[in-house]
C-alpha cells in the first residue's frame, strides 16, 4: 500500500512539473478604424485560451499587413502584458497604426473600383521571465473603396505641385 501511494505521490509531482502548453489563439478580428496618407490604423482581437492550471501572461503583440496582395505595411509590436488565467478565455484588444512602407499606395488603391483585401499576420508573445514563446496568427478582412477614397483625398495636399481648386 505504501508502494501505492509513493508511486501515486510521484505522479502527481511530475504531473506538476510538467512544461506548460502554449495558448490556443482564435483570431476573432482586424477592423481598419482609419486609413491614411501615414499609414493604417487597425484593430485587432484575439481570444487566447490558457489551457494550463497556471496563469500566464501575453508580453507583446507583433503584426504586419499586406494590402492587396502587394502593399505592404510597417510592422508594429506592442507591449502591454495581459494576464491569461487558467481555462478561461480572454480577449485580446490590441490598437495599432502601421505606417505605409511605400505612401503612393494609396493613390493607386484609390484607382480601383473595389473593396480591397488585406491581409493581417501576427504573433502573441506569452510567457514570463524564462520561457517565452511567440504564437502565431492571421486575419483576413476588406477595405471599404470609401475610406480608400477619403485617404487619398487628405493625402492630396502632402503632394508636390498639388494647389486645391478655386472657390
Amino acid at each position: 500500500m505504501r508502494s501505492i501511494l509513493l508511486a501515486a505521490g510521484l505522479a502527481l509531482a511530475i504531473a506538476g512539473c510538467q512544461k506548460p502548453e502554449p495558448p490556443r489563439l482564435t483570431p476573432k478580428e482586424a477592423r481598419v478604424v482609419a486609413l491614411s496618407p501615414q499609414g493604417l490604423d487597425v484593430l485587432v482581437k484575439v481570444e487566447a485560451l490558457n489551457p494550463n492550471r497556471m496563469t500566464l501572461s501575453a508580453q507583446a503583440v507583433t503584426g504586419k499587413a499586406k494590402i492587396d496582395g502587394k502593399y505592404e505595411l510597417a510592422s508594429v509590436t506592442i507591449t502591454r502584458p495581459i494576464t491569461l488565467p487558467p481555462s478561461t478565455p480572454t480577449m485580446i484588444d490590441v490598437p495599432m497604426t502601421l505606417a505605409w512602407v511605400d505612401p503612393r499606395a494609396v493613390a493607386s488603391l484609390a484607382a480601383t473600383a473595389k473593396e480591397v483585401p488585406y491581409v493581417f499576420e501576427g504573433t502573441v508573445r506569452v510567457g514570463g521571465e524564462r520561457l517565452n514563446v511567440d504564437l502565431p496568427f492571421s486575419m483576413t478582412g476588406t477595405i471599404s473603396r470609401e475610406q480608400i477614397l477619403a485617404a487619398a483625398l487628405k493625402g492630396l495636399p502632402a503632394l508636390p505641385g498639388w494647389r486645391p481648386p478655386p472657390p
